[in-house]
């Protein structure tokens, strides 16, 4: 018997490095999202693809919440985020958590607006 460690052919080492790409770049492809509504201790967990609008998963926190569709503010670091941006374009990581808080209406009743 020979002592000769068994070599890889080309290909086959090719092709495992292929597969470890195709996991690292699906893995990178979506993001983990946390979402925390003002109104609740419970966070809610929605992954998602990095290239999607942001629209899509406010919809379906709005839904898991059974409420109207524009009844949530969503928040990032204190910032309003707007429905047509991406993680991406948001730069957000795995595990960041959003803000869900309600939208409050009204004002326009200042001092300049009161007549004597």
């Amino acid at each position: 018997m020979s002592t000769k460690p068994m070599r890889e052919s080309g290909s086959t080492s090719v092709k495992r490095e292929e597969k470890k790409a195709k996991v690292e770049s699906s893995a990178s492809t979506h993001v983990t999202l946390r979402f925390k509504g003002q109104d609740e201790e419970e966070i809610k967990v929605f992954r998602m693809r990095r290239n999607v609008e942001m629209r899509k998963i406010m919809k379906r926190y709005n839904e898991k919440r059974g409420v109207k569709w524009n009844t949530f503010v969503f928040l990032l670091d204190g910032k309003r985020i707007r429905e047509s941006q991406t993680p991406d374009e948001l730069e957000l990581m795995d595990g960041d958590l959003i803000d869900a808080m309600l939208r409050q209406n009204g004002g326009g009743y200042g001092p300049s607006s009161i007549t004597f």
